[in-house]
């Protein structure tokens, strides 16, 4: 209403002679000329009642509404001076403001996992499948309660890639510990309603020092769709912020690039997460002593570059057997296992190339780069198999793995099989 309008109405006198207006045209930035009004018929009143003036009841009680209209409108002025301004909410959000209950937050940092993972912290584990991310979370955390780092009643595993015998055997390892195990498809509830209700923790400020494993992470986001997952994140950091702290398992890709891993979902979740880490098969698969690495990718803290472990994997050795043999290395071991394990994937990525010199070798004895390159162009079968180029990477990663050598006429290199190899050839070729 305009303020013209507004006057008017403020100053028509009723037939008693008080200011009138309707309460609809009262406006909030004129509060006080509202009160002002509302006092001046107070005073007014009171005034003729002492001078033996009469009025009738509705003329009273319209005066008794009026003084208690004035106590509201006075409220509300209150309450507008205490409301902070955006520019005070703004900065009410500094984290200055705050720094004493982080430093405090700090001082109780504990690794839920050993030197891997840091309370507080959204932290991601990926691999190939059947690496063992599963067995290797469970044996951390059994590790991390019975040390009172932290509290079984405050870590809630989310397992939402296990067959129905897996997780009973892991449900009973959670009961035997104290912790909670959730399974969206044996709870009946979508992994939606899961997120909600972890969000629910944050809001309702439950989340501290509370421990939450997701296995595994694409079972809660489309891995190709950065909105999901930018979603997912920001689940888990209201979760954080408020003293949480998340565990991820996912995977990796199936193929490797350049001898790496590579995660199984958008460049995105690097920058969401605050620490990362690979793990990496270092045992052939059928082995009974599977070895795995974990490799540091990001961190945001105090946590090792690399860490190896190694664990019993037999037919009937079973699960909770398995776990109890998991045992992290010593550095002479790690690096005894990455040589073997180099060597191995050599032999494995050179296979043709082996097989062709050692023929060659086995035949002739020792031979230089120059003879093998000649004795391949008249092999055509091998052509299309091995390359000039594959040959002489083979003939110089493989020296002293596979073959010596030796300076000759000329200073070439002069190849020849190393003993255990040139018996094995040997055996190989007799059908021994």
């Amino acid at each position: 209403m305009p303020v013209e309008s507004l006057t008017k109405e403020i100053t028509t006198i009723d037939e008693y002679g008080f200011e009138f207006r309707p309460s609809y045209h009262w406006l909030p930035e004129r509060t006080e000329d509202e009160i002002e009004r509302l006092e001046t018929n107070q005073l007014l009143y009171r005034e003729r009642i002492k001078s033996g003036r009469k009025f009738p009841k509705e003329c009273s009680q319209e005066r008794l509404a009026e003084y208690n209209r004035i106590r509201a409108l006075k409220d509300f002025l209150e309450k507008k001076e205490l409301e902070p301004t955006a520019l005070q909410r703004l900065l009410k959000l500094s984290v200055t403001n705050r720094i004493n209950e982080m430093e405090a937050n700090l001082k109780n940092d504990v690794y839920i996992f050993p030197d891997l993972a840091l309370s507080g912290q959204i932290t991601l584990f990926y691999a190939w499948p059947n690496t063992g991310k599963t067995i290797f979370f469970l044996k951390f955390l059994r590790d991390a309660i019975t040390q009172g780092l932290i509290q079984s009643e405050d870590v809630i595993y989310i397992n939402a890639d296990d067959s129905y015998k897996g997780l009973l055997t892991k449900a009973k390892l959670a009961r035997e510990l104290g912790f909670n195990m959730i399974s969206p498809q044996e709870a009946g509830v979508t992994h939606q309603q899961i997120l909600e209700n972890l969000d629910a923790i944050s809001k309702d400020k439950e989340a501290d020092n509370k421990v939450i494993i997701i296995d595994t992470l694409k079972k809660f986001a489309d891995m190709m769709s950065k909105r999901s997952q930018a979603d997912l994140y920001e689940v888990f950091r209201r979760f954080i912020a408020k003293g949480g702290t998340v565990i991820i398992a996912g995977h990796a890709n199936k193929h490797k690039a350049d001898g790496k891993l590579v995660y199984e979902g958008t460049s995105d979740t690097m920058n969401d997460v605050d620490c990362v880490y690979s793990i990496y098969r270092m045992s052939d698969p059928q082995d009974e002593t599977q070895i795995v690495e974990f490799r540091r990718e990001k961190d945001r803290g105090d946590v090792i570059p690399k860490v190896s472990y190694k664990y019993q994997k037999t037919r009937y050795i079973g699960y909770m057997n398995m776990l109890d043999s998991i045992t992290r290395m010593d550095s002479s071991e790690v690096t005894q296992i990455a040589t073997d394990t180099r060597n191995r994937e050599l032999k494995e990525k050179y296979e043709a190339e082996i097989l062709f010199v050692s023929g060659q070798l086995k035949e002739i004895g020792s031979m230089n780069q120059s003879a093998l390159q000649t004795a391949l162009k008249t092999d055509p079968d091998l052509s299309s198999e091995i390359t000039a180029r594959s040959l002489k990477t083979a003939l110089k990663n493989l020296t002293d793995l596979v073959w010596t050598a030796k300076r000759g006429e000329k200073n070439a290199l002069i190849y020849s099989l190393v003993g255990a190899e040139a018996d094995q050839y040997r055996k190989v070729s007799r059908g021994e």
